[in-house]
């Protein structure tokens, strides 16, 4: 149902004719005096639908004046000029500034990197760091592109006592000979490895060997072997059952008639998986394989390798079913190849908690570096670590705003924590039951009560920019947030499609929005403009006080001495009216009786003319 209040001000028409809309367009066109008329009309949902406005609001004020004068020229179609509508209808304005699109607030939670510029070494600031000192320089580099007056909700830990790191990997041993920067006896300059045969000349060296992909490259010394008698060892936890693996970067500069030099061990002399090397005959290399004692013949590959050159050499210890595996790759694989380059089958049952390094009779000479060992094929390719933190800590929240290029600390923001959502009832249907607001519980069934409570000495036109957890059945879990303002003494969320009033008047052509003001005189206007006109000979034809007096004009005023009177009253009441300023003036004039009468004005040249 639409909703009109109009009033017809002049209708003087008789319908005769058989159509009698034709008639009224005749008669319209043929008269001087149109048909005025005054309405105030509210735009319905079925309006809405009829201008394809399917949100059921107009996005800005521009579509509301292109779009309703052809509406009201339809609604009104035998009103003319100087006729008028005041329209009413929704209009959207968009989200309360600095809370981004759709009234969401971003947040941005600090990373292992971001701590590290306070020197942490774990996702979280230490006790005695102010993370107020690091987060500007945090949100510069972290936020793309921000907008002036954005907001962000930067969420952090701190910890309220030191952390303790405990440090898991998936392989057993990684160890890149990385001892510093002076060449030695090994077991002289680390106790990771110790001597269990032969002398005190295992020597370390400070270069090392390299090979892309593979994590233990390139880091420390190395180890040189084949100028003495030493072997060594370096323990790790005991492995009893399934597969063992053990991995090493080999560069060998000679070989003799063929023995091992790599090989498990467990706490005893039962040394298994025993990687081995031999001169083909042609001065080149073969690699070969022993699971349980030192490789035959049978137990070498048939490649030949070539001297100064990096192999990473991966062997396998099956301690269940005693076979062994030896692979030769000239570059890391993701996954164990399907065909070894030696294979070797000895006893079972041996468990290792040892890898050893051997300098023996008919041995090579070398260097060997980046020593693994693992229980998969995946822990000797990739260094996985896990970094477990332990240690009290508290989450916090601050909020930052980007202006003038610089990102600082939010003033007149308040984040809802989960304690407010609690305050405000944690039963089923209440915000406190999941701390969030959501379509069953909205922010403004609950907020306008909570920061009443919450700043009770607010005053008239306070601001606050409130940020709060959201769920949404579409979306998840969200971050949003509203301007609420103080109005009436109530606090009030800012609403992103209003309902506002804009005046159409018609020009005589057509609906046009319109400026135009109605004002009707009091009796302070009519002493004002009987003050004003007093020794103006041009008025001698009328009673000036009579004008003060009565309040009204009278039969022996002119319309154009009415005229004059009205702009300068208008002049009085509204000094700084623009140019092309409307007003409709309703006035009395005393003629056998009290008349009301209407004068329409418009500002054209800086004076007060009838608009006509």
């Amino acid at each position: 149902m639409k909703k009109i209040i109009y009033t017809i001000l002049v209708l003087g028409l008789i319908f005769s004719a058989c159509n009698p809309m034709d008639d009224i367009y005749t008669t319209i066109d043929a008269t001087e005096t149109p048909i005025v008329g005054e309405a105030t009309y509210i735009l319905t949902d079925d309006d809405y639908d009829d201008l394809d406005l399917g949100f059921g609001s107009f996005s800005s004020l521009d579509d509301a004046k292109t779009m309703l004068p052809p509406f009201f020229a339809e609604m009104f179609p035998v009103w003319g000029k100087n006729s008028g509508v005041l329209a009413g209808f929704k209009l959207y304005v968009g989200n309360a500034p600095g809370v981004g699109d759709y009234t969401y607030a971003d947040d941005y939670s600090l990373t292992e990197d971001d701590y590290a510029l306070s020197g942490s070494d774990v996702s979280g600031f230490y006790p005695d760091a102010n993370p107020f000192d690091y987060f500007e320089d945090i949100l510069s580099a972290g936020v793309s592109a921000p907008q002036d007056g954005e907001n962000i909700l930067v969420k952090y830990k701190q910890y309220t006592e030191v952390p303790v790191k405990t440090v898991t990997s998936n392989y057993v041993i990684a160890n890149n000979f990385d001892y510093g920067t002076t060449a030695g006896i090994l077991t002289s300059v680390t106790t990771d490895w110790t001597n269990h045969s032969g002398g005190t000349n295992a020597e370390y060296d400070t270069s090392s060997l390299s090979m892309t992909g593979y994590p233990s490259s390139g880091i420390g010394g190395s180890l040189s072997i084949g100028s003495g008698d030493e072997d060594v060892n370096s323990t790790f936890s005991p492995i009893s059952s399934g597969t063992v693996y053990s991995s090493a970067l080999v560069n060998l500069s000679a070989v003799g008639d063929g023995t091992y030099f790599i090989h498990f061990m467990n706490d005893g002399f039962n040394y298994t998986g025993r990687i081995g090397a031999k001169d083909d005959g042609s001065g080149k290399i073969l690699f070969g394989i022993g699971a349980s004692s030192s490789p035959s013949d049978s137990d070498y590959g048939t490649t030949a390798y070539d001297l100064n050159t990096t192999y990473l050499l991966v062997g396998s210890y099956n301690i269940d079913t005693g076979v062994s595996n030896l692979y030769v790759l000239t570059s890391p694989e993701a996954t164990e190849p399907a065909t070894p380059e030696a294979t070797s089958t000895g006893t079972g049952g041996y468990g290792v908690q040892k890898i050893g390094i051997r300098q023996g009779f008919g041995g090579p000479s070398g260097t060997i570096d980046g020593v693994r060992v693992a229980t998969s094929w995946d822990a000797i390719m990739i260094d996985d670590v896990a970094i477990a933190v332990s240690g009290a800590y508290k989450r916090k929240e601050i909020f930052y705003t980007y202006s003038g290029g610089n990102w600082d600390t939010s003033e007149g923001v308040y984040f809802i924590s989960d304690d407010d959502f609690d305050s405000m009832g944690e039963a089923s249907g209440q915000p406190g039951r999941y701390n969030n607001f959501g379509s069953t519980t909205p922010p403004d069934d609950y907020l306008p009560t909570f920061l009443g409570l919450k700043y009770p000495y607010a005053m008239e036109e306070d601001e606050l920019m409130v940020i709060y957890d959201y769920f949404s059945s579409s979306s998840g879990a969200q971050l949003r947030g509203n301007v609420y303002t103080v109005i009436d003494g109530v606090w009030v969320g800012h609403q992103s499609t209003i309902d506002t009033t804009l005046q159409f008047g018609h020009d005589g052509n057509t609906w046009v929005p319109d400026n135009t003001i109605k004002y009707t005189l009091v009796s302070a206007d009519y002493v004002y403009m009987a003050d004003e006109l007093t020794g103006n000979s041009d008025y001698d034809n009328v009673s000036l006080p009579n004008l003060a007096s009565y309040g009204d004009f009278d039969y022996n005023w002119t319309d154009d001495q009415v005229l004059e009177a009205l702009g300068i009253l208008l002049d009085h009441l509204d000094p700084g009216a623009a140019e092309g300023q409307k007003y409709i003036l309703t006035y009395l004039l005393y003629d056998n009786g009290i008349n009301e009468l209407k004068m329409f004005l418009i500002k054209t040249g800086g004076a007060w003319v009838l608009n006509e």
